[in-house]
């Protein structure tokens, strides 16, 4: 929850600061009436003890729950509190913080100031204290594979003895077959099929670069089907008996399979309260937890912003592209129509 959810009035901030002293190594009074060295008593916002062996430690803290920032002038009275009941340490929380004068005093004084305040997204990890994003798991297949230019297929060398074929075939794996290739100067090259799945993996690549998140966002299961040409600047030739077939291009279906889910988490669900405790004196920064069903508030340093030379950090409503080696059924692409973007049933 955030703070003013937490904090309504002068009482619940007061109680909220108490609750964060309860880590379990110091005792937390709230309301402490205290006599002084001159006789006068002295209220107490929230009082923490520090028992260290045969020694006890007194540190007052002061509660300002006000609509504007805290003067100098409250922390001479501070400052005076704890000379006249002899305490070790004083401290002002604030949910509004402090003017300049009153901090350049608190650290003449050796009094600590804190605005108490809400975690920024840094200061939870980004992406936040809301993670909201998708993830796609992506798997390609190809198929109805057919010779462009209305079949067009020339012929270099004598006449085959037999009809001229060139069967591809592809499995889960990858390719199946291996058509071999010539390159322009008739040395060996690629097998067509590995040529064909680079085109494959291209024009996927391209696909996604371009995509977004499907149906709006509903999770499940996506068939999309789109047309594909491989066209090489110098025609496939593919050795057959004793002559070279020249394909100049060849048509196939691409089938792009992606399973999309949408992954939403709030960081501080399992929390009463996560907040920011900043030390305006020192510039220090903590954060103040109590997990739900605890009894303690867990304190922490706030580290430092990430460092993003390692590369991007994932933002909210981005997506996480995950690929599958290896190529699904083409025959689950039927009914598919080209450019269509299908749900499977669930």
């Amino acid at each position: 929850m955030s703070i003013s959810d937490l904090v309504r009035d002068w009482g619940g901030f007061e109680k909220l600061v108490e609750t964060l002293h309860e880590t379990g190594r110091v005792s937390v009074e709230r309301g402490v009436v205290l006599q002084g060295r001159s006789g006068a008593p002295r209220q107490i916002d929230v009082l923490i003890r520090h028992k260290q062996d045969l020694y006890e430690h007194l540190v007052i803290a002061e509660c300002k729950y006000w609509n504007s920032r805290v003067e100098r002038a409250d922390v001479d009275v501070l400052a005076a509190t704890i000379r006249e009941l002899g305490a070790s340490r004083g401290v002002i929380f604030s949910t509004k913080g402090f003017q300049s004068g009153a901090i350049t005093q608190a650290a003449h004084e050796n009094i600590d100031l804190f605005t108490v305040r809400d975690l920024t997204t840094e200061e939870w990890g980004l992406p936040g204290r809301h993670i909201d994003f998708f993830v796609h798991v992506i798997q390609p297949s190809v198929g109805n594979m057919v010779t462009g230019d209305g079949g067009r297929v020339g012929l270099i060398g004598p006449v085959p003895s037999n009809p001229a074929q060139v069967e591809l075939s592809f499995g889960t794996e990858g390719p199946l077959s291996s058509t071999p290739t010539l390159d322009a100067s008739g040395s060996v090259g690629p097998s067509l099929e590995i040529q064909l799945a680079a085109v494959a993996q291209k024009a996927l690549d391209t696909f996604l670069r371009t995509s977004s998140t499907l149906n709006d966002g509903v999770d499940g299961i996506y068939l999309i089907r789109k047309h594909v040409s491989a066209t090489p600047s110098v025609p496939f030739m593919v050795p057959f008996e004793k002559a070279v077939l020249t394909i100049p291009k060849i048509d196939f279906h691409l089938g792009i399979k992606i399973v999309q889910t949408r992954i939403m988490h709030d960081r501080a669900k399992n929390y009463l309260f996560a907040l920011a405790i900043e030390n305006c004196v020192n510039g220090r920064i903590s954060s103040a937890a109590r997990p739900i069903n605890a009894t303690l508030t867990e304190l922490a340093p706030v580290l430092p912003a990430e460092d993003k030379s390692g590369g991007p950090i994932l933002e909210n409503g981005s997506i996480l592209r995950v690929q599958i080696k290896g190529y699904f059924p083409f025959e689950e692409m039927e009914g598919v129509k080209h450019g269509e973007v299908v749900r499977m049933p669930p």
